[in-house]
């Protein structure tokens, strides 16, 4: 089994032609991922004032919003669900409130699909004003994004959430180094968790982020980049043939039926 430095950003040992495109909006909305993996990068903290919620999000979904506290997370939960909705309608060629779900055995989301097309995987996470959302036609994908702050005992949740041989690289950074290098792993083992379906239901000491294994299954998994503030990881379940990363733009996909 190959296995990986800490600081090593592709984590198979299979080329994979990698596309960021400068996390730039595509001009035309991209074909559906046959056998690819496409990001979108999502801004979340402006609320948009050209789409009311109410066209495009199922009502228990503006419910959820609306349990929200802080006004801050009821934009980040609504726009990042906004996105996320038009996303697999443009490429179910459906309307964004037609889409169905259901979750799996641990809770992740799964789209229901209606006709004969192979279902699409997709993940959603974010962190702060980022959301990423990410759609495989080849396997189960996990992504995973963290704004990189202080903490207070980076040392205790390594030692407790790492790995032997992800702590053993870790401890070998510079000083100045380990909180980046923490935030690594820990989008490394959230991303391939939820590509296992799993969430955080298993030990994270079970995933080896330096292997891209979990309990002896191995996962195709990368690296995101983004700006210093932020770490991203993705996983998938079967190697894809391309991944291909965007900016999400609320002009891109007009929402059909409006």
């Amino acid at each position: 089994m190959v296995r990986q430095q800490l600081g090593a950003k592709h984590l198979s040992d299979d080329a994979v032609e990698f596309e960021t495109g400068g996390w730039t909006a595509p001009t035309n909305f991209p074909a559906r991922p046959e056998k690819e993996v496409h990001i979108w990068l999502i801004s979340v903290g402006i609320a948009s004032e050209d789409l009311d919620p109410r066209d495009v999000l199922h009502t228990d979904e503006i419910a959820r919003a609306e349990r929200l506290r802080s006004a801050e997370a009821r934009t980040r939960f609504t726009r990042s669900h906004i996105a996320l909705r038009r996303i697999l309608a443009e490429y179910s060629n459906r309307e964004p409130r037609e889409l169905r779900f259901d979750s799996g055995p641990a809770g992740k989301p799964r789209l229901i699909n209606d006709d004969a097309a192979p279902v699409l995987s997709f993940n959603l996470t974010h962190s702060g004003d980022v959301a990423l959302c990410a759609v495989s036609g080849t396997g189960e994908v996990g992504v995973d994004v963290e704004v990189v702050k202080p903490l207070r005992n980076v040392e205790g949740l390594a030692t407790r959430h790492f790995s032997e041989a992800e702590l053993g690289d870790w401890r070998a950074l510079e000083a100045a180094d380990q909180l980046q290098g923490f935030y690594r792993v820990w989008t490394r083992k959230e991303a391939l968790l939820k590509a296992a379906g799993l969430g955080l239901s298993r030990p994270l000491d079970r995933v080896d982020t330096l292997a891209g294994t979990l309990d002896e299954a191995r996962y195709w998994m990368r690296d995101l980049d983004l700006d210093n503030s932020l770490r991203a990881a993705i996983a998938c379940t079967d190697r894809p043939e391309a991944l291909r990363c965007w900016k999400w733009n609320d002009a891109l996909a007009p929402t059909r039926g409006f």
